[in-house]
C-alpha cells in the first residue's frame, strides 16, 4: 500500500513537470509569434507610402455604400463614394475635407480630431509611447487595435490583416461613442505615385445672395 501511494504522488509529481514544459513551450510559441506579427505590422507601415483601392463601407447604421480610395502618407487620403452617395472626404495634412457634392456644402474637420488622424500620420509602430496598440490573431485573422495615448477624442482605428498573404483587409473606426464604421478595403495596389491633385477638395462656387 505504501509503495502504491508513493507511484501515485511520483505520477503526479511528473505530471506537474510535463505540463509546466508544455505550458512553458506553448508560452514561448505565442511569444515568438507576437514578435513576428508586430515585425510584419511595421514594415508594412514602413513601406506604405501610396495606396490605391475600392472600398465597401458600412456605417453604425448599416447603410452600405462603396467608393474609391487614395492615401499617399504621410497626410493625404481621398474617399471618392460613388452614386447614389454624393460625399467626397478629402485631406492633403491638417484638414479632414467632408463634402457633399449634391448640396454643394463642405465642412472642415481637424485631422487630429479624428481616427484618421493615427494613420496617416504614418507612426503606427510598437515603440511609439503616443499610440496604444493591442495585437490579436484568430482563425488566419490579425487585428490591431490602435488609440491614440494622449487624445481619447479621436476615437479607436481596428486594422484587419490576412496573415497568408500579408494583407490590409479592411479597417473599422469606433468613435467615442461606440459607433462603428466599418470599409473593407478590396483590389489595392500599393506603391503608386498618385498625382497630388487627388487629395484637393472641390472648388464649388460661391452661392449667389
Amino acid at each position: 500500500m505504501r509503495s502504491l501511494t508513493l507511484s501515485l504522488i511520483i505520477i503526479k509529481y511528473l505530471s506537474v513537470i510535463i505540463l509546466s514544459v508544455i505550458f512553458s513551450c506553448s508560452q514561448a510559441v505565442s511569444s515568438n509569434e507576437q514578435k513576428l506579427l508586430k515585425t510584419k505590422i511595421e514594415n508594412f507601415f514602413i513601406n506604405l507610402n501610396t495606396l490605391e483601392a475600392n472600398f465597401i463601407q458600412v456605417s453604425p447604421s448599416g447603410n452600405i455604400s462603396n467608393g474609391k480610395i487614395f492615401i499617399d502618407l504621410p497626410g493625404k487620403l481621398r474617399l471618392d463614394y460613388i452614386q447614389p452617395s454624393n460625399l467626397l472626404i478629402t485631406s492633403k495634412g491638417f484638414w479632414l475635407v467632408i463634402q457633399d457634392r449634391k448640396l454643394k456644402s463642405t465642412n472642415n474637420i481637424p485631422i487630429q480630431q479624428t481616427p484618421f488622424s493615427i494613420l496617416l500620420d504614418k507612426n503606427i509602430n510598437f515603440n511609439n509611447k503616443k499610440i496604444i496598440l493591442d495585437l490579436k490573431k484568430s482563425l488566419g485573422i490579425i487585428t490591431l487595435n490602435v488609440k491614440l495615448a494622449e487624445n481619447i477624442q479621436a476615437g479607436e482605428l481596428i486594422l484587419e490583416f490576412s496573415d497568408n498573404p500579408f494583407i490590409l483587409k479592411k479597417w473599422i473606426i469606433k468613435d467615442i461613442i461606440g459607433d462603428e464604421t466599418t470599409v473593407f478595403i478590396q483590389n489595392s495596389k500599393l506603391g503608386h505615385k498618385l498625382p497630388f491633385i487627388l487629395f484637393f477638395p472641390e472648388d464649388f462656387p460661391e452661392p449667389n445672395n
